[in-house]
């Protein structure tokens, strides 16, 4: 399984806050979203490709010590992308 079943719903995610979406890392097909704060603060969201029974792990890192892993559904995709950006700007302040 790759990302095709789950874009639109990862670009419909990302078009509420204008956010830009990275599908490439080092020749790797990923999904991956910086967030940055108005202080400076950085944090990534990524969405991790989906194992072999379609569920996918939402992470949240602040490029430090804070990390939080959500396992999702396609399901439940879109709750998990917004509860990772909720944490993401609480992180950010």
């Amino acid at each position: 399984m790759t990302y095709e079943f789950v874009d639109p719903i990862i670009t419909a995610w990302a078009a509420k806050p204008t956010l830009q979406i990275y599908t490439t890392y080092r020749d790797e097909e990923v999904r991956s979203v910086d967030l940055v704060g108005s202080n400076g603060r950085k944090c990534r969201l990524w969405i991790d490709a989906p194992d072999q029974s379609g569920t996918f792990r939402v992470q949240v890192w602040d490029y430090e010590n804070r990390r939080e892993i959500t396992t999702a559904t396609v399901a439940d995709l879109a709750r998990c992308l917004e509860q990772g950006y909720a944490i993401a700007m609480r992180w950010l302040g």
